[in-house]
């Protein structure tokens, strides 16, 4: 994506004993056409991410051996693709067309 793309960030943060677990969920976008917008979705464990979903590939892909065996167990988990696949339009579109009328209605 060029310089002019935007981003919509959320987090979910948990820790226990000192183990840090966190998701990242983005939606990267240049307008409010659905073709223009990537879904992110990634895990990270003590501050290194180790498996993400994009909606640009459709799949998980991991990033550490651990992230690896995930990555391949969720790609063959169907309903867990689906859910993921269909974030692009049910998050990412429906929070950036508020986004859009937001600041249009700014200018």
């Amino acid at each position: 994506m060029d310089s002019s793309s935007l981003c919509l960030l959320f987090l979910t943060l948990c820790s226990a004993d000192a183990f840090k677990h966190y998701e990242v969920y983005r939606c990267v976008f240049n307008s409010s056409d659905l073709e223009d917008i990537e879904y992110i979705y990634s895990k990270y464990h003590k501050k290194k991410e180790y498996m993400r979903f994009s909606s640009s590939l459709g799949k998980y892909v991991g990033y550490t051996e651990y992230g690896v065996k995930n990555a391949e167990r969720a790609n063959k988990d169907t309903s867990e693709l689906s859910v993921r696949r269909a974030q692009k339009e049910a998050y990412c579109k429906h929070n950036i067309d508020i986004d859009y009328q937001t600041a249009l209605s700014k200018s």
